[in-house]
């Protein structure tokens, strides 16, 4: 059949547009019947299942998965996660730092390991035009917008250039006239989209489906073309705007502080397996935010959020309908309605102190993990002989990570006004251990961090300061590099002084009744 015409294409702001090759005409696939329910079911596909690597007969490209799930959080937009480091990437980062430090200049440094790390969208602007103008074979082009997502917009990718891994990607596809935030938008929209998505791309050449994942909370895709891997979810508009927001923090404060600190951190955490959501950990855009939280608290980036939203408005935050007018409003990168201030390299209203700003890239990682112990991690210690753990600590004890300029009395109203409650109050049966706001929806990004994952990145942190501070102050690529090469610690959970089940415990008193109860009874 004769494919619709394409749109003429748009402007783009976070990526020079390269034009796109004219691919060959390819037949449409057969889909469901009109009418007929698009279930995993109805199509053949199990409710979640790893799906075995298919490629078509035409130029099919067998490689193995190294795409990321996107911010797992992909209700919360993060980039590309977990994954071991790999030799080669580590090297090509180690190599980039010897030669940024022998430069000697700190500003010189950040410019050459930001450059030298620079992504080349053209791969990716080519995949996403092909797959803007294809898509138009199932849906109308008027009435849907295919927007990337993460690390690919806000240039922190690892990936250097001559190296053999894949590009990894997260792609949005967002419909006009559908709600965002409906109760069964899930059902009736997002799983019948990727499994139609599904079928269409098994017949599509030089397209291997990885995963089909229709049971998670936000169901996406995994494919491959022969240099990008793909993750792509549907209507998620705050994964956009949180990508734009984490885009022009990048482009605004000390040149080059906040990519080269992401980078570094994202390194380290891939060479301990703590950067999986999936796993219990804490998503590689939860690290971003951290990173940005730490160099807004020194004063090295400014905060672009207002304090307050404008309008009149009682909510901080935006709800996922206005999230996605935004989103369309600003297809390309850019947005119609200021939600935050432009990228600025104005001095940040937080005092800077002077050292700060001469601080080599890994200097300034030895500071975070500093203010790690000191901010998000520090009511561990303090909370440790709690029943059931520290998980259950109440929120007023913990430090909430946030990049909005208010006090933290003003953000536990926030989050215990306008916020989801299970996101941020923590009981015995809903532990909470990370308390990360998202800036523009308010919830939690560190909710998903479980007991295993919170006390693997608590230990782990404390081993890096104190392996980089025995290196009697020479913080740099080489003991960096040592750091990454030390094998992950054994995960373990430390239990509480006077954990559940334990003297004192109902549980425990329980058992002392009945005791008593059966010696009564053999007396009688």
């Amino acid at each position: 059949p004769k494919a619709p015409e394409t749109p003429a294409p748009r402007p783009v702001a976070w990526a020079k547009r390269a034009a796109a090759p004219k691919a060959p005409e390819t037949p449409a696939p057969r889909l469901p019947r009109a009418g007929a329910p698009e279930t995993p079911q109805a199509l053949g596909i199990p409710e979640e299942v790893e799906v075995e690597e298919e490629t078509a007969e035409a130029g099919g490209v067998d490689a193995p998965n190294e795409a990321s799930s996107g911010n797992s959080e992909h209700a919360n937009a993060g980039p590309e996660e977990q994954a071991p480091v790999e030799e080669e990437e580590e090297e090509d980062m180690t190599k980039m730092m010897e030669v940024a430090e022998s430069v000697g200049n700190a500003e010189a440094a950040y410019e050459f390991l930001n450059s030298a790390n620079a992504q080349d969208n053209s791969t990716t602007e080519e995949l996403l035009d092909s797959l803007r103008r294809d898509l138009g074979r199932l849906w109308n082009h008027q009435d849907f917008e295919l927007e990337p997502f993460g690390s690919a917009v806000a240039d922190l990718s690892l990936v250097s250039a001559g190296s053999t891994k894949k590009i990894e990607l997260d792609i949005v596809l967002l419909f006009r006239d559908e709600a965002a935030d409906a109760k069964d938008v899930r059902q009736k929209l997002m799983i019948p989209t990727i499994t139609r998505l599904s079928t269409w791309l098994k017949s599509q050449a030089q397209m291997v489906v990885k995963n089909v994942s229709v049971q998670a909370q936000v169901p996406v895709i995994s494919f491959e073309s022969p240099k990008v891997a793909v993750e792509m979810s549907v209507q998620q508009p705050h994964s956009v705007l949180n990508s734009w927001h984490l885009r022009d923090l990048c482009e605004s404060g000390c040149p080059g502080r906040l990519r080269a600190l992401v980078r570094l951190i994202k390194m380290w955490s891939k060479s301990k397996s703590i950067v999986s959501s999936k796993e219990g950990c804490l998503g590689s855009y939860g690290y971003a935010l951290l990173a940005a939280g730490f160099l807004s608290s020194r004063g090295l980036i400014p905060l672009l959020l207002p304090s307050e939203r404008q309008g009149g408005e009682a909510s901080p935050y935006i709800d996922a309908a206005t999230a996605m007018e935004h989103a369309l409003d600003g297809v390309g990168g850019g947005l119609s309605k200021q939600l935050w201030s432009s990228p600025s390299t104005a001095p940040s209203a937080q005092p800077v102190v002077a050292s700060d700003t001469e601080m080599m890239p890994v200097e300034l990682f030895a500071a975070w993990l500093g203010w790690m112990q000191q901010a998000p991690l520090a009511f561990a210690e303090q909370h440790h002989n709690l029943i059931g753990g520290c998980g259950g600590a109440d929120l007023t004890s913990r430090h909430i990570v946030s990049l909005r300029p208010r006090t933290q009395k003003d953000l536990l109203g926030d989050v215990m006004r306008w916020s989801k409650q299970q996101h941020w109050v923590p009981s015995r049966v809903n532990q909470i251990f990370l308390t990360i706001e998202e800036p523009i929806s308010g919830e939690n990004v560190g909710r998903t961090v479980k007991a295993n994952g919170f006390w693997a990145l608590h230990s782990e942190v404390k081993r890096a300061r104190e392996f980089l501070a025995s290196w009697d102050g020479q913080q740099g690529s080489a003991c960096f590099k040592a750091l990454v090469e030390l094998p992950a610690l054994v995960r373990s959970v430390p239990p509480p002084q006077r954990p559940m089940g334990v003297p004192g415990g109902k549980q425990k008193q329980q058992q002392q009744q009945q005791q008593r109860r059966r010696r009564r009874r053999r007396r009688r």
